[in-house]
């Protein structure tokens, strides 16, 4: 029983320390100066980095190998030190904790690797460039670049529109390219240029370099010779150059700047409104801190009052009035705190302020438009299907059905590969036969298509 009752006791003891224990971790890890340690340490780990080179001495590698150890030993203790304080469950609600979970990890995985004798110190590897991901650390305790980050994230799906929309346009110009200028940029007299449209990776490099505006001048000026030079009908070819260079350049290109201006005033509102209601929490904190001084005086003074009152013994108070002054005062212990706990977000220093509603209306990537089906009409059809056709009525339930589209939409695939597929140098050879066989199949794909959503709507 004795044996029972220590053990009780130094587990009483253990967690009374191991509260104590973590209250102060959780206290230094939201510290000042924590933060500016890990800054530090983030700088000198990229400075190391910063001095590998090509044929570097063994003195410098075994310094940078020593260094790095030195460093992510400090890291794998910042994290260690946030799990204890915060616990496993609240550390990994963060996105940031759990990548930076993930970078310590790496870090150690590639000294056990290295140390395993399975990849060199000095050696190429996905696991060594994640080292230079530390670097984002200084996002997390620089407030203004992190509501900047915050915000370029939750634009990643206009962003992921707007890349697959440039996507598209340079392989259309890249594909009319070829059929344009495939083969042709060939003179006798000149060296054959660098930005040609003979193979489609080449083509893809090509608009690339037209949409960034780097000398895309003469690559129209090639284009414009290559069809008989500056005359009728080589002339006309300058419109691909242009229609390309204005609408990818001017327009798509430009679309990012738009995007980030805005994010840029996002997170700037979001930081003017973080700092406003910072400063309110401090006046209400102010407000909390005087309102114990006013209830002591309001006390003492109601105290000298009844006090002069009995010493001069006479009842100059009704007996309901004095009532209501007992129970005052049996109270005014009692006052209660305008402001209490809960109208403090500040006092719990894990709860971060809530970011504010963007005054500016939806984007069109959060509306969820549905496509209604077009009704059929109730004429008919090349004067030959009535509205109660059987046929007619086929063809529009196939035309409006998810399975029709998606089939459709595999077919301008295919369509598409095959152009690109296509050899424009030596249109006869046994590539390009086979692909002429597919066009036909995908000319009479398109032609069905087109029969069937003709006959439901003429």
């Amino acid at each position: 029983m004795d044996a029972m009752q220590k053990i009780v006791h130094y587990y009483k003891l253990a967690r009374k320390w191991n509260r104590w224990l973590r209250r102060r971790c959780r206290v230094s890890v939201r510290s000042g100066l924590f933060s500016w340690w890990v800054i530090v340490l983030v700088l000198l780990n990229t400075l190391a980095i910063a001095t590998e080179h090509h044929q570097q001495s063994q003195r410098l590698t075994s310094w940078q190998d020593n260094g790095n150890k030195l460093l992510l030993s400090m890291f794998a203790v910042e994290m260690l030190m946030k799990m204890y304080a915060l616990g496993l469950p609240s550390y990994f609600l963060s996105l940031f904790n759990r990548f930076d979970c993930f970078v310590v990890s790496t870090g150690v995985a590639e000294l056990v690797l290295v140390h395993a004798g399975v990849m060199s110190v000095m050696g190429i590897s996905v696991l060594r460039c994640i080292r230079l991901l530390r670097l984002l650390k200084v996002t997390k305790y620089w407030t203004s670049l992190s509501n900047l980050v915050a915000s370029l994230l939750n634009s990643v799906r206009s962003i992921a529109c707007l890349l697959l929309l440039l996507f598209l346009f340079i392989v259309i110009f890249s594909l009319l390219g070829m059929q344009v200028f495939g083969g042709k940029f060939n003179f006798p007299d000149l060296p054959k240029p660098r930005s040609t449209f003979d193979s489609f990776p080449q083509a893809l490099i090509t608009v690339f370099q037209i949409l960034t505006g780097e000398d895309w001048n003469a690559v129209m000026y090639d284009g414009i010779m290559a069809h008989g030079g500056p005359s009728m009908p080589g002339i006309l070819v300058s419109i691909y150059f242009i229609i390309l260079f204005v609408v990818g350049n001017f327009i798509l290109l430009n679309v990012f700047l738009a995007i980030a201006v805005d994010n840029l005033a996002e997170a700037e509102s979001l930081t003017l409104a973080q700092k406003e209601k910072a400063e309110e929490m401090k006046r209400k904190k102010a407000l909390r801190a005087n309102m114990p001084d006013k209830a002591s005086e309001e006390k003492a003074n109601l105290a000298k009052k009844l006090a002069e009152q009995r010493a001069k013994g006479v009842e100059v108070i009704p007996t309901t009035a004095k009532l209501k002054i007992d129970e005052f005062e049996s109270h005014v212990n009692e006052i209660k705190d305008p402001f209490p706990p809960a109208d403090f977000p500040g006092d719990d220093e894990e709860e971060d302020p809530e970011i504010p509603e963007s005054p500016r209306p939806r984007p069109m990537a959060d509306l969820q438009l549905k496509e209604e089906a077009v009704p059929m009409p109730e004429a008919s059809s090349f004067f030959i299907f009535g509205p109660q056709n059987k046929f007619r009525k086929l063809c529009h339930r196939i035309i409006n059905a998810t399975t029709f589209t998606n089939i459709i939409l595999l077919f301008i695939l295919l369509s598409s590969v095959s152009l690109a597929a296509e050899d424009p140098i030596d249109p006869m050879s046994f590539r390009n036969q086979v692909l002429a066989s597919a066009d036909i199949v995908f000319t009479s794909v398109f032609t069905a298509e087109i029969v069937l959503k003709v006959i439901p709507v003429e």
